[in-house]
């Protein structure tokens, strides 16, 4: 399955210090990074969209225009192309590309190691030294050439130049097969329960594995926590390992819709557990940013707990 590309964008027009963005392409064409009609990085939006960057099923990086969306182009060592509606455009390493009045080039850095939202990525100047050393290194050698210390070169079969590679526009190019996994097999199986305790005056995080099978679960803490917990709010698994559950789906949800087919911050249920017929817990479960599931207590109560799952496929 493709993976997600770390890139860059760089504002080739802009003098800040904060001209380049780092981004991540998702595979497939979720939602994801995109360019608006001002040529700003956006995240997960639909508002003001020029085209969509994103990674196709063979691991290219793919630039698509949406049908209605302004004019954009791409240019590479010299030739150019304005990218039609609806038909992914491959672009490479330091291809540019226009929208609106600004130039933007995108450099490609391999496999993204977690997914991420865009960020500014600062740089700093050189100092005046440092250039003036360069320079310095610069003349030598231009100096050295000049001298002419390599005898001319005469070949029967010269070097041939080779032309500019074109820009690949396909009507169907792969696209990523996300895995047909349903909610209700997303939310079976293991969870990364933590939860942060007070042990001799330090604030120490215990984690264990909470699995949820059928309507029962139980869980397997990687320690005996030797203190209180801070917040309180995952204490019923560490003290009572094995209960019941049930889960409840959200208005619209249904257990056999695909898991991929819902969006990060969606609800997808509210999971209630049980000890002994008492309720002792009871959370909702949504998307997470990186397509992952998460606990939210009901309350909204942030902080010293957590429970997550990287779903399977992704």
């Amino acid at each position: 399955m493709a993976k997600p590309l770390a890139i860059c964008v760089e504002d080739l027009g802009s003098q800040a210090k904060t001209r380049y963005m780092r981004c991540v392409a998702l595979p497939g064409r979720q939602p994801g990074l995109r360019l608006d009609e001002v040529g700003q990085v956006v995240w997960r939006s639909d508002d003001g969209v020029a085209c969509e960057l994103w990674v196709s099923a063979d691991g290219r990086l793919v630039l698509y225009r949406p049908e209605g969306a302004i004019p954009v182009s791409v240019h590479r060592a010299g030739r150019s192309l304005d990218v039609p509606y609806g038909k992914p455009v491959f672009v490479i390493d330091k291809d540019e590309v226009d929208v609106g009045e600004r130039r933007l080039r995108i450099h490609v850095h391999g496999e993204a190691p977690m997914v991420a939202a865009p960020s500014p990525l600062a740089f700093k100047s050189r100092s005046f030294k440092h250039l003036a050393q360069a320079a310095t290194a610069a003349a030598i050698v231009g100096t050295v050439s000049a001298l002419g210390c390599s005898p001319i070169e005469i070949r029967d079969d010269p070097p041939t130049v080779t032309p500019a590679p074109t820009i690949e526009v396909r009507d169907e190019p792969p696209v990523v097969a996300l895995p047909e996994i349903t909610i209700a097999e997303a939310l079976q199986g293991p969870w990364t329960a933590s939860q942060a305790y007070d042990i001799e005056g330090e604030t120490t995080w215990i984690t264990g594995t909470l699995t949820i099978e059928g309507s029962s679960y139980t869980f397997d803490p990687a320690q005996v926590p030797e203190g209180p917990s801070l917040q309180g709010m995952l204490d019923f698994l560490f003290e009572a390992p094995e209960g019941d559950v049930t889960i409840e789906y959200a208005d619209g949800v249904m257990g056999e819709d695909i898991f991929y087919n819902y969006a990060p911050g969606d609800t997808l249920v509210v999971c209630t557990f049980y000890v002994d017929s008492e309720v002792v817990g009871e959370f909702s479960i949504r998307v997470g940013d990186a397509y992952d599931l998460r606990f939210h207590s009901l309350p909204e109560e942030e902080g010293l707990w957590r429970v997550t799952k990287v779903v399977e496929g992704y």
